[in-house]
């Protein structure tokens, strides 16, 4: 991971530099999301974040999870 800096302005907003937006592909308007914690801040793409979920359910992609999660409410269901 590369560091540049970048600054705050008077408005809270980050100002994200030319060069992360060019290789990002992000244009005016274009949604991000933020994390952060106690010490960090990151910010993602939109793109990036489908990308990371597509691969999280590319394991499942042998099990009907429409079909799994009736399952599971059907079972939910005949617990109360």
């Amino acid at each position: 991971m590369k560091a540049l800096k970048s600054y705050i302005d008077n408005n809270g907003r980050l100002a994200i530099p030319a060069k992360i937006r060019k290789k990002l592909h992000l244009n005016v308007g274009d949604e991000v999301s933020i994390k952060y914690s106690d010490s960090e801040l990151v910010v993602s793409t939109f793109h990036s974040n489908i990308e990371k979920a597509r691969n999280i359910l590319d394991k499942y992609k042998n099990i009907d999870l429409q079909k799994e999660l009736k399952l599971m409410r059907t079972e939910d269901a005949d617990k109360f």
